[in-house]
């Protein structure tokens, strides 16, 4: 039976006025259409289970090709020369010893050179403690500040002093964490025991910022930089020094910080 053209369907009421033909698919489409269909399946069997391909290969397969061309890079092993083991005492007298003292005989952070170990005494564990921090304890990561040359030769200095038993000098300007007179305690003293390693002995900066210019990142009142003490930085290695030093230790460094600012803010 021969199939009726360019019968309008009646639509129009329900379309705004618009009308529909009732007239057949053109033959090319439907062709094109069920080639498509065909097609389809066939490429669906051909790649699943005659070539075995799939997304997790190629994931697999491009995993494998990055692996070879940026090969993951191993920690050399510790080296124990005097040259090492020198540069890895003028690092840790600038960043580690104002809280493991100068002669790693401990202060803030625990003494380096007994036999106890809180996360392990082995080279490989020094290392990893170093690197990662222990952040709930007020110590910083310093892999991404220090990066792996200069840890390998801090940590090959802790390593032999912890072997000799700890012989190591103080540094310049510093005292150590047992013996000696202690400081008193002002902004000044408790600034240098704790703060120079990062922010510099004349506040200039080193790792952490200056503070005796006109810059803040986290503010420059008296009540933002005693905020910013006690909270600290984690993300920027900055540690939360407020179960470390307590309410009054900070309000006295924060006051001298402060006051050191304004000194010399005002002077430029």
């Amino acid at each position: 039976m021969s199939r009726e053209t360019n019968r309008l369907l009646g639509h129009a009421e329900e379309n705004d006025g618009i009308e529909e033909y009732d007239n057949a698919l053109p033959d090319w489409w439907l062709g094109l259409f069920i080639f498509t269909i065909i097609w389809g399946i066939g490429y669906a069997v051909e790649y699943h289970f005659v070539s075995g391909r799939s997304q997790a290969g190629y994931y697999e397969a491009e995993m494998v090709a990055a692996a070879e061309k940026w090969p993951e890079s191993k920690p050399q092993a510790l080296a124990f020369d005097d040259a090492t083991v020198a540069a890895g005492k003028e690092i840790f007298g600038q960043q580690c010893a104002s809280c493991h003292g100068a002669a790693l005989t401990g202060g803030i952070g625990p003494n380096l050179v007994d036999a106890t170990w809180i996360h392990g005494g082995e080279p490989e564990q020094i290392r990893a403690t170093i690197t990662n921090g222990v952040p709930e304890k007020g110590m910083p990561t310093w892999g991404p500040i220090l990066g792996p040359d200069k840890i390998a030769k801090v940590a090959a200095y802790v390593v032999t002093e912890a072997k000799k038993g700890g012989s190591a000098a103080p540094v310049d300007g510093q005292v150590a964490a047992t013996g000696g007179t202690e400081e008193p305690m002002t902004g000044e003293a408790i600034f240098k025991q704790n703060c120079v390693a990062c922010h510099g002995e004349n506040m200039q900066g080193l790792v952490g910022p200056s503070l005796v210019d006109a810059e803040w990142i986290h503010g420059g009142t008296l009540e933002d930089i005693t905020h910013t003490i006690t909270n600290g930085v984690p993300e920027k290695g900055m540690v939360s020094w407020g179960p470390i030093l307590g309410e009054e230790k900070i309000g006295i460094v924060a006051k001298y910080v402060f006051d050191q600012n304004q000194a010399a803010t005002a002077q430029n």
